[in-house]
């Protein structure tokens, strides 16, 4: 049996900015930011996204997000997700992750993006991608 080839994508940027209208902060307040990726396939098949979600702790989205969208080999789509985080600046936290459940030619995958999440003097968060994999689910 042969093996389907896995989906080629990869991320042009990714940009956080503090999610408007929360009122005042108060300490001990969850930290909110809207998330966008910039999805680009690198592939020579569409790319279907099924779902999305981010799970670390210390940078974590909303749960589950069901998606339909499909992307064209070359073609760029935006991803937008509202984060919780709330870290000191200079703070860096490892091993966050999005991740994605697409469908190629038939064949379900996982995509996991890992993230290095670096917070700045003014402890916004700045996702820097540090790998991209596949993982079949078939």
């Amino acid at each position: 049996m042969e093996t389907a080839p896995a989906p080629s994508l990869s991320v042009s940027r990714v940009t956080c900015r503090a999610v408007s209208g929360c009122g005042v902060q108060h300490p001990g307040d969850a930290v909110r930011w809207t998330c966008t990726w910039v999805l680009l396939n690198d592939g020579a098949s569409c790319v279907e996204l099924t779902d999305a979600w981010i799970p670390h702790g210390r940078f974590r989205g909303d749960g589950r997000i069901p998606l339909a969208v499909e992307i064209a080999p070359g073609a760029t789509h935006p991803l937008q997700f509202v984060v919780t985080a709330d870290e000191a600046p200079g703070t860096v936290v490892e091993n966050a992750f999005l991740i994605l459940r697409v469908r190629m030619q038939e064949t379900s995958w996982r995509v996991f993006i890992r993230l290095r999440i670096e917070f700045d003097v003014a402890a916004v968060p700045t996702p820097v991608v540090e790998a991209i994999t596949t993982q079949s689910l078939e």
